[in-house]
């Protein structure tokens, strides 16, 4: 009991200090997007790390590509559909508002909106060895049809 004492300490000191350290105001956090995710195991490297807001348009499609750095992403509105080889052999899922998914770096595969609606969506890249790495163009993989 002492031991969690102690280990809570310091954050009552931050909570108590913050106002002081803003000038007076409170630190007030707004979650841009959230989303449910499944347990996953991701290598990060380091390098940049890069959060990007995305809207797909009814039609639109990222074709099929792959990211330099593992990425992680949230739907925050419509529904977006991905194809990977690595999951159904390459049977299309979707990903709808709230939920979200992992992609590893350098894994390929495609994302796309098939509904009537935009899908807006976060991608938060992490490790990039530069902000070019981000997407690159790639060939279906063997088996997969978009």
């Amino acid at each position: 009991m002492k031991l969690r004492m102690l280990a809570l300490a310091p954050l009552a000191v931050l909570a108590f200090a913050a106002p002081s350290l803003g000038g007076g105001a409170p630190i007030v956090a707004k979650p841009l997007a959230v989303g449910k995710i499944r347990a996953t195991t991701v290598h990060v490297t380091s390098g940049a790390v890069i959060l990007d807001s995305i809207r797909v348009n009814p039609g639109g499609s990222f074709g099929w590509h792959k990211h330099g750095a593992a990425v992680e992403v949230v739907v925050t509105a419509g529904t977006l559909t991905v194809l990977d080889p690595t999951v159904g052999n390459c049977t299309p899922f979707t990903v709808t508002k709230g939920q979200s998914f992992v992609e590893p770096a350098n894994h390929v595969h495609l994302a796309r909106n098939d509904g009537k609606a935009p899908v807006t969506l976060y991608a938060l890249y992490l490790g990039l060895p530069n902000a070019a790495a981000s997407n690159s163009a790639e060939t279906a993989p063997d088996g997969c049809k978009a």
